[in-house]
């Protein structure tokens, strides 16, 4: 019975420190330049259930550069996988409870409660003042309700936070043309289609700004957001 016993122990001791070793590998694999280029490399050329993975397995282990640069190329099924994996990566950058909160404020927005929305959000920079996607958040529920230099501030604090944050150039964007600063509007628009170059709403108010800009008198430089999109 006791060699029993400890023939079962020594087992359960080899498993467990294979399982560890194993664990440990596969973590540590998951850290390195080598995985962040395979997945890549996924992303760029492979099926898209692959494309669809490796932008998941990108997010997971913070390969934002790698999501980014995927942003760039030129097929439309490549930087659309790049952009979900990204939104995911910064929806989730301050753990899940402060992307609960955020999804509950945007459930609350496309409800039009916006003073809940607010609320929720107000909660989630006062815990997680580092967290960018609160304040890029926060910034979209202001334009929406016509507060648009609060929105401005809280696009730029968005911006010191995460420099690469599209969204919140483009919420500049807004604000700019409803502000009838429509040169401003155009710096931001320039400035979000440098990391996002294919976004064709974008892009399409960027031509319309310029456009404006051409053919306007210096005196006539006001354009309302309604005129673009």
């Amino acid at each position: 019975m006791k060699k029993a016993l400890l023939y079962l122990a020594r087992w359960t001791f080899i498993l467990a420190v294979t399982f560890s070793i194993g664990f440990l590998t596969v973590h540590f694999v998951r850290q390195t330049d080598w995985y962040k280029k395979h997945h890549y490399s996924l992303l760029l050329s492979g099926s898209p259930e692959q494309q669809l993975r490796s932008a998941t397995a990108l997010a997971i282990v913070g390969g934002e550069q790698e999501l980014l640069e995927a942003l760039k190329v030129e097929e439309p099924a490549v930087h659309t996988v790049a952009r979900r994996g990204l939104e995911y990566l910064w929806f989730t950058a301050a753990g899940k409870d402060a992307f609960n909160m955020v999804e509950e404020a945007c459930e609350a927005s496309e409800k039009e409660n916006f003073d809940e929305a607010l609320s929720i959000l107000n909660r989630v920079i006062a815990t997680y003042p580092a967290f960018a996607e609160g304040w890029n958040r926060r910034a979209a529920i202001l334009w929406q309700t016509g507060e648009f230099e609060k929105s401005i501030a809280d696009c730029e604090r968005a911006l010191k936070l995460n420099p690469n944050h599209y969204g919140a150039l483009q919420g500049l964007g807004i604000c700019h043309l409803q502000l009838g600063d429509v040169r401003e509007a155009c710096k931001s628009l320039r400035r979000a289609l440098n990391i996002s170059p294919h976004d064709e709403v974008t892009l399409l108010s960027l031509e319309r700004c310029e456009e404006f800009l051409r053919t306007r008198p210096p005196a006539a430089h006001s354009l309302r957001q309604a005129d673009l999109l």
